[in-house]
């Protein structure tokens, strides 16, 4: 059975990661494969990273464990999420976001896409399917169906939803993939699956249930144009050798 990597991303979520982590931690528990969970805590100044650590020094697993990384300075999602991608050491590894929406019992239907010969499996909410459910705040349904025509048009057509943060990568994608990678900010899911495109990875869109909690970091206002921009800056970018291939650098983990 496969080993499966977790990567939590976190800033200053010490209100939301609790319930995430324990969720995620009994999940894996139940389900008998080797696991590790990865707490990237980006720079936080409230008690995420001591939270995680009590938490690990509590939960004792023969399958795995609970890890959490740290760096002084806080550097947006994406360099958050490249650095636990790249120190996860699982046969397939998945990013979560911190606030659980997208339920842990949903990565089954990853899993099974990467059985059946996927590279990357990602989760959406808007590919349709009649059996999913999503419960999203109307003006952010609104937003993100808008940035993602936009996505479309520019470099990603054919992708339903690029921003659900709950996507799977064999471990030889993930090195590949996030190696070259370079946004740390909310628009990093886009780059993250235009350079598996441009490289050729066998990618399914997976519709998932899926329920908005509160407190996002995304402000629609402020965040949206720079988001915008990025993409712009990455339609440009494999014709400018941006994303050519490197080796990839993997992190140590550490848990100071």
């Amino acid at each position: 059975m496969s080993k499966i990597s977790v990567v939590i991303p976190a800033y200053n979520e010490e209100a939301r990661l609790p319930a995430t982590l324990a969720s995620v931690f009994d999940y894996l528990e139940k389900k008998g494969s080797d696991f590790e969970i990865l707490v990237v805590d980006d720079g936080s100044v409230d008690g995420t990273a001591d939270f995680v650590r009590r938490f690990s020094s509590e939960n004792q697993s023969e399958r795995g464990a609970v890890e959490v990384l740290t760096y002084g300075q806080n550097q947006g999602k994406g360099y958050a999420v490249r650095t636990g991608m790249l120190a996860a050491t699982g046969d397939y590894i998945v990013y979560n976001d911190a606030d659980g929406s997208s339920p842990i019992e949903e990565i089954e239907k990853l899993i099974a896409s990467m059985d059946a010969g996927s590279d990357i499996a990602f989760g959406s909410r808007a590919k349709p399917d009649e059996s999913r459910f999503v419960d999203a705040l109307a003006y952010r349904k609104y937003m993100g169906n808008t940035f993602n025509l936009i996505v479309q048009a520019l470099i990603l057509p054919g992708i339903h939803d690029t921003q659900c943060g709950f996507k799977m990568f064999s471990r030889e994608a993930a090195r590949d993939v996030f190696s070259v990678a370079q946004e740390n900010g909310f628009a990093f899911d886009v780059e993250i699956l235009y350079i598996a495109r441009l490289r050729h990875y066998r990618m399914e869109e997976v519709p998932i249930n899926w329920a908005n909690v509160d407190g996002s970091k995304v402000n629609v206002l402020v965040d949206s144009p720079k988001m915008l921009l990025q993409v712009l800056k990455m339609s440009l970018g494999a014709f400018t050798g941006k994303y050519k291939k490197v080796e990839a650098k993997v992190f140590e983990k550490r848990m100071p």
